[in-house]
């Protein structure tokens, strides 16, 4: 093969590859980013959170910290809660800092505003124990713990507990109902 035929080739070849790599960019634009989590901050589920919160040996200094908005903790909030909303952190660091080497539990709704408040601990001020509650306070209410309101009053019934207040209910009412029409089988057969 001649030279000139040679090179005809590998123009080709290099064309070819040139429109793969064209064609490969959008699929590479789908290629998951990984994000490394800090190693300070762990992912806990709320009936471990509710464990560390009632384990004043083993975590007599712990902060539960309510990044939430204030409207939101005013309704309702985990007992002795300290509320920075997200946006807040940084402008109030210095609240936070005498507590850099305690564990804090961070929590918000679902888990997604306390996972970014976690990262920006332990990531740009160096916060070396904190917990990310999963889920945040819906799952904490779902597993029927107590949530507390600004007025620090008594703890609120959670949903799953009003769940079963009204499965209960509704289950005497239906006992009543059975008894009362077996009583008024009896009585008419004594009455005949």
């Amino acid at each position: 093969m001649n030279s000139r035929a040679k090179s005809k080739i590998f123009k080709s070849k290099s064309l070819v590859f040139i429109f793969l790599l064209i064609l490969l960019i959008p699929f590479v634009a789908l290629i998951p980013v990984v994000t490394v989590k800090a190693a300070s901050v762990t992912d806990i589920s709320v009936s471990t959170a509710f464990d560390m919160i009632n384990n004043y040996t083993q975590y007599p200094n712990l902060i539960i910290l309510d990044v939430r908005e204030q409207s939101e903790y005013d309704v309702n909030h985990l007992h002795n809660a300290i509320s920075i909303p997200l946006g807040e952190i940084d402008a109030n660091i210095s609240k936070l800092e005498p507590y850099n080497d305690i564990e804090i539990i961070v929590y918000c709704v679902t888990g997604i505003r306390s996972a970014m408040a976690s990262e920006n601990l332990a990531v740009n001020h160096n916060f070396t124990k904190i917990f990310n509650m999963e889920g945040g306070i819906n799952a904490w209410i779902t597993a029927g713990y107590p949530v507390w309101t600004a007025s620090g009053g008594a703890p609120t019934i959670g949903f799953s507990n009003i769940l079963i207040v009204i499965a209960l209910l509704g289950l005497c009412s239906v006992m009543i109902l059975y008894f009362k029409k077996q009583n008024i089988k009896i009585l008419q057969k004594h009455l005949n």
